[in-house]
């Protein structure tokens, strides 16, 4: 049969440590801040809950009884434990400790959180960063599983239990060779999606948000949703747009990333094409204080970093995001 005590409580064993350490009623007391006859009745109602006597009670002194002295042991250690657990808790808020998981697009973490983790770290140096790069479909399911705490990337598919809050707007253009002759930007810096006529171009595979947006524009040429090559990164795209094979259409952020000499780099128009990075995050559960100090130093971070041209910052306002002016953006060019 079951004849687990009831309503015993962290009182009733605070004060029978005290009473067992101090072999005194008196001195318990005095210890835990209370009158000797709560104490004596914390005691008394842990002993008839036990429907054990714990202490041999003398004139002089109070001594435990062999329960008493197999019991106190393990009331210290879980006292210990709930402790333990509750300063762990506490620092855990007071971001004195934690994880934070993030699983992003690679010029995501390149471009903007690894620059904001340093702040970030300086500030918080006992919290871990996980940092994930990945597709944004893959993106999307980590954060819908709980996977990682939230994503950094364009948004891939609809999805109910998740919230896109907008970042950064990113332009489209064209990666291609420098040395090619036959390809060169207009006066104002950009290219037309005409210039790109007859041209091989070199995409990504399925599941991420570069080709989701270029397959959803039906203004596009149909090459630009069906390219001839695809390969599995933007950083193999770069590779084979030098190795001459063709063309590639990335966003100015994603083209900072794997932009080397021997390449070049313009914004398309007529028409253009922007995709929104957006923090990604469950809608049903919040964002530990960690994760929630990440974000504010990657905003941080942003205020003021020097974002590629075509790449401009969402800022909140009582209309909702909207990109704020480039202050901070690089003159268009094809260097």
């Amino acid at each position: 049969m079951n004849r687990l005590p009831k309503h015993v409580t962290l009182k009733h064993l605070t004060a029978f440590v005290a009473v067992a350490q101090e072999s005194s009623f008196t001195h318990a007391a005095k210890r835990l801040f209370q009158t000797q006859s709560s104490v004596t009745s914390l005691v008394r109602q842990l002993e008839d809950a036990l429907a054990t006597q714990l202490f041999a009670r003398t004139s002089r002194r109070v001594l435990l009884t062999a329960a008493g002295e197999e019991f106190l042991p393990r009331v210290m250690r879980l006292l210990a434990d709930f402790d333990g657990v509750i300063e762990d808790v506490v620092r855990f808020g007071a971001l004195e400790r934690g994880r934070v998981g993030v699983a992003a697009a690679p010029s995501a973490i390149t471009q903007i959180i690894a620059p904001a983790a340093t702040a970030f770290a300086a500030q918080y140096p006992a919290v871990r960063l996980y940092l994930s790069d990945d597709n944004s479909g893959r993106i999307q399911r980590k954060v819908a599983a709980r996977e990682v705490d939230f994503g950094l990337t364009s948004r891939w598919a609809d999805a109910p239990g998740l919230r896109f809050d907008p970042l950064l707007e990113d332009r489209f253009g064209v990666l291609y060779r420098a040395d090619d002759d036959s390809l060169r930007p207009g006066r104002d810096g950009t290219m037309r999606w005409s210039d790109l006529a007859g041209r091989k171009l070199v995409g990504v595979v399925d599941e991420t948000g570069i080709m989701a947006l270029l397959r959803a524009r039906a203004d596009l040429p149909i090459e630009a949703g069906a390219p001839f090559y695809e390969a599995s990164s933007t950083t193999s795209q770069a590779a084979l747009v030098k190795a001459g094979l063709g063309v590639a259409l990335l966003p100015a952020l994603a083209a900072e990333r794997v932009r080397e000499p021997g390449l070049a780099y313009a914004l398309l128009a007529r028409p253009t094409v922007v995709r929104t990075v957006c923090i990604i995050r469950h809608k049903e559960y919040p964002l530990s204080p960690a994760s929630q100090a990440l974000i504010r130093a990657i905003h941080d971070y942003l205020r003021t970093a020097t974002l590629p041209a075509g790449c401009k910052r969402v800022r909140a306002g009582p209309a909702g995001p909207k990109p704020e002016p480039g202050l901070h953006q690089r003159p268009e060019s094809t260097a």
